[in-house]
């Protein structure tokens, strides 16, 4: 594998050891690229991308596969992008990306103006309190809503 596609930890990643791997797809000294940069996000079951901000970058995330809750502004406001959606995150907006799911993955694309990928992500560990006592009851409605789809079907047939 080369530079392009070895999967690496985030810088996000190592600081609030989420587990997340971010594969960069280009990237400044990859590509020419000069303000363009993009990656896969793999986010494991039961994990949360905690929050951060991008001074002076915009981010633009399509999610490819999963159930995933964005957590946006100081109040962690939650949103729920399903698969084929793509959200736009503008510079300072804080987020946190929840993946709903125990055991299933969530796979994204990331495209950023940071040409380094992630050389403009800055950790807000004063908002982990807020997304923190969001996720159980995030998760759990997730759940419930699985199990009536599923019970659901299994009804009409």
């Amino acid at each position: 594998m080369d530079t392009t596609t070895t999967p690496t930890p985030s810088a996000a990643g190592q600081l609030a050891d989420e587990g997340e791997t971010l594969t960069p797809i280009l990237r400044t000294g990859i590509v020419p690229a000069r303000a363009l940069s993009g990656g896969r996000m793999h986010l494991p079951g039961a994990t949360t991308l905690a929050p951060q901000r991008h001074d002076a970058t915009e981010t633009a995330v399509a999610i490819i596969s999963g159930h995933v809750a964005v957590l946006s502004g100081n109040t962690m406001q939650p949103f729920h992008p399903r698969a084929g959606d793509i959200i736009y995150i503008p510079p300072t907006l804080p987020y946190a990306v929840v993946n709903l799911s125990n055991n299933a993955s969530v796979l994204a694309l990331v495209f950023r103006t940071d040409p380094g990928f992630d050389t403009d992500i800055h950790r807000m560990p004063e908002l982990d309190p807020v997304a923190r006592d969001q996720i159980p009851d995030l998760r759990r409605a997730h759940h419930k809503a699985l199990l009536t789809r599923r019970s659901g079907r299994a009804r009409r047939t």
